[in-house]
């Protein structure tokens, strides 16, 4: 499977969990969870969860979570390695009054003593997770080693493009330089791949910024300096992705949303 031609480039790894807290301190609100749930729901094309169990691997802020569970799962096991993102969809589920088919641990997806003790689920679910561990297929499989006959299996991964090595680098530089340097990436990229883009295709870029949240209820710096900090890092091609769930895993694709840089996949465990 490919990896990154780039990867003899150690950059710091990203404090995706402080990320996560910052996005819930300040932007968190019900009408995001409200686009998350829907998100979700119309991928897996459900009118809701009822009945369904709901694994959270790298839950990280923990809306996908608290989506899930408004969303009428029976049960919601959601774990994250970053102690951060631990706390952050701790505080969402106590807001919700520490609802008892809700569990939050702290974990990796590539521990093994960790994972013999969560149980199998209906619905296993990592967006934009995997391919930040170190070990994105080793995460992948580990993953679906939760899917029992009938499951579903939801995962996004980033897709490798052209410009990996160039965005390996911009990684290694974000992560290595000072807040003021951070900040002026930041606008760069804003400017560079967004606002331009926006102007170019005669768009309106201040309204594309402003209704980022309507994708997923997440929300727009939060999401770029996700991107531009997010290491480790790996991506894939998508027949990689769907040929090694369906050799490897014994899976079977079920829905897809491609995009140049990030597909969203479904897989079924058959029954």
């Amino acid at each position: 499977m490919s990896t990154p031609s780039s990867t003899s480039l150690k950059p710091r790894a990203f404090s995706f969990g402080q990320n996560w807290e910052e996005f819930v301190r300040a932007h968190f609100n019900e009408e995001r969870v409200r686009q998350a749930r829907q998100h979700i729901l119309d991928f897996l094309g459900m009118p809701n969860l009822q009945g369904k169990s709901f694994l959270d691997i790298g839950c990280g802020s923990g809306l996908s979570s608290l989506a899930a569970w408004q969303a009428g799962a029976a049960r919601v096991v959601s774990f994250d390695v970053d102690p951060a993102s631990v706390r952050t969809t701790l505080r969402l589920r106590e807001d919700q009054g520490s609802p008892p088919n809700w569990s939050v641990a702290e974990g990796s997806i590539l521990d093994p003593a960790f994972l013999a003790s969560v149980e199998p689920a209906d619905i296993v679910y990592s967006w934009g997770v995997l391919h930040h561990t170190g070990e994105m297929w080793t995460a992948v499989r580990n993953a679906a080693s939760f899917l029992r006959p009938g499951s579903l299996f939801y995962i996004g991964l980033y897709v490798t493009t052209a410009r990996t090595p160039y965005w390996i680098q911009v990684k290694h530089r974000y992560n290595r330089a000072s807040t003021a340097v951070k900040r002026l990436m930041e606008g760069h990229y804003i400017l560079r791949h967004v606002v331009l883009p926006q102007l170019v295709r005669g768009q309106n870029p201040i309204r594309y910024i402003r209704e980022y949240s309507h994708r997923r209820g997440m929300e727009f710096l939060t999401d770029v300096r996700d991107w531009l900090g997010g290491y480790p890092y790996e991506d894939a091609r998508l027949e990689e992705v769907v040929r090694f769930c369906h050799r490897e895993l014994g899976l079977t694709l079920t829905n897809l949303a491609p995009t140049p840089g990030f597909s969203e996949y479904l897989f079924t465990k058959p029954g």
